[in-house]
């Protein structure tokens, strides 16, 4: 099943990247300028970027297209500083050769083994830019060698693509597509605090620390906004998740691949020229392998987002939840234990916040939210309420440090239908990233991990992991182009 969905999603890389570069030789329609309000002075159209930030950019105040609301749009919040974001037309490539070690590589809660991981990652990376069209691709893969445990050897695949193009003056397009496939800890620790390409509402539950074993992650999504007026905008996204494991150690949990389907639909008005307020609607449907749980979800929001300043923007948003629960029981309290199905339906309160900026040389993201997700692997639905914020900020011209933390509290829907009641999971990382020459970079970095779990069928599984590790990359970057 993992080399069958492998070959799938890097199928479907391939083809989306070739229909990319035919588009991008075609389509090459005049721009469209813009005012900039901050600096009065003309830019291009909402696709100035070589990664998904335009929506940290100021709202103009004439009839210049903005941004997607922060609460509703795809974009993940990355830590790069401003100076970055303004590079495009490139291709980068280079090797990563890494070292890491693991206090708990079996993530048991007792009789813990540690051992090292070894790691050498090829990756290259593509950014075009159009006066209507912008597009990157992205993929890196190599190999990793576990001290311990050979059987757990195994190739390593991270591939992304994003799609931007304006199909009129005021309609945007947007579509991008995230596939990993992994076997190491730390990398699936990476797609948790990085996220998966998407946005606060469309990122699944990503902080469930699973066991190592291989696991198949795919997120697709798609946006497309209309801005039919200075300060109105009305919008539609949609994105696919799908995650599976493999080759699971024995004597470990039970581990549940999840598909997640979500569909939104937004209107926002300018309140002022940095304020903006608006409503939306949000479908979500959760299924699970084995098939035991089918949950629906209509979530209504009101949602407020404030552009601080260039490039910093904070938003709000709160509503009701609407879920359906249709599945499988297990009645422990009784020997041998029963299986009926259950159906029910209820309100809850769903919301949260989102704040994000790119400085200079600092760059910032913090974001919590509540709501119906999937279980992350371990669980099947739940209500998780989540919190995480990482810093990053350049000391000199040649070295950055990095922090970051996430926290969640992921409860099981339905109680019976999951292994665990509740799992509480704490992450919190620090590194120094130094650059050697002009072409080099070193990477040093330590971790510290907990996972406290309420069980409803098995012992507790108490998990703690400390983790360090040190990589040595080379790559360039050649402009291409023009």
């Amino acid at each position: 099943m993992s080399r069958f969905l492998l070959q799938r999603g890097l199928l479907i890389w391939a083809l989306l990247s070739a229909g990319t570069l035919v588009t991008a030789q075609v389509a090459q329609p005049p721009a469209v300028p813009a005012q900039d309000a901050g600096q009065g002075e003309t830019v291009q159209p909402n696709i100035t970027s070589s990664t998904p930030q335009e929506t940290t950019a100021l709202p103009p105040s004439s009839e210049a297209h903005v941004p997607t609301p922060l609460p509703l749009s795809i974009d993940a919040s990355m830590l790069e500083f401003s100076p970055e974001l303004a590079h495009t037309n490139y291709v980068q490539a280079g090797v990563s050769a890494g070292a890491s070690y693991d206090t708990n590589l079996l993530a048991q809660s007792s009789n813990e083994v540690g051992g090292a991981i070894y790691t050498v990652t090829p990756n290259i990376g593509l950014n075009m830019s159009r006066p209507r069209l912008l597009w990157s691709l992205n993929y890196s893969g190599g190999y990793l060698v576990n001290q311990r445990y050979s059987n757990f050897n195994q190739a390593s695949h991270n591939a992304s693509v994003d799609i931007r193009y304006r199909l009129t003056p005021h309609v945007n397009f947007r579509v991008n597509d995230h596939f990993l496939f992994t076997g190491t800890f730390l990398d699936q620790l990476t797609a948790n605090t990085t996220g998966l390409g998407a946005g606060i509402i469309q990122q699944p539950n990503q902080a469930i620390l699973t066991p190592i074993a291989q696991r198949t992650d795919d997120m697709g999504t798609a946006e497309i906004t209309y801005q039919y007026s200075a300060g109105d905008m009305i919008g539609a996204t949609g994105s696919v998740y799908t995650s599976h494991f493999g080759n699971v150690p024995t004597g470990a949990p039970q581990l549940l691949g999840t598909t997640s389907e979500t569909g939104s639909g937004f209107y926002t008005h300018r309140i002022t020229t940095r304020n903006w307020s608006g409503v939306a609607y949000t479908y979500q449907r959760l299924r699970f392998s084995p098939d035991t749980q089918q949950v629906d979800t209509h979530s209504f929001f009101l949602f407020h987002t404030i552009y601080l300043r260039t490039r910093m923007q904070l938003a709000l948003f709160a509503g009701p939840e609407y879920t359906d629960f249709r599945g499988q029981v297990v009645d422990n309290t009784v020997s041998p234990p029963q299986i009926s199905t259950a159906a029910h339906q209820r309100w809850s309160t769903a919301g949260g916040a989102s704040f994000s900026w790119q400085g200079q040389r600092t760059g910032i993201r913090a974001s919590g939210i509540r709501k119906v997700s999937d279980g992350g692997g371990l669980l099947e639905a739940v209500t998780v309420t989540t919190g995480e914020g990482a810093v990053r900020r350049q000391l000199t011209r040649t070295s950055n440090l990095e922090f970051s933390a996430i926290y969640a509290n992921s409860r099981a829907l339905q109680q019976g239908a999951s292994s665990f009641l509740t799992l509480k999971s704490t992450s919190v990382s620090v590194a120094w990233e130094q650059q050697i020459g002009r072409n080099f970079t070193a990477n040093f970095g330590y971790g510290r991990d907990y996972q406290q779990e309420s069980a409803t069928s098995i012992p507790g599984l108490d998990i703690n992991h400390n983790r360090g590790w040190v990589t040595l990359a080379y790559g360039f970057t050649h402009p291409i182009g023009r």
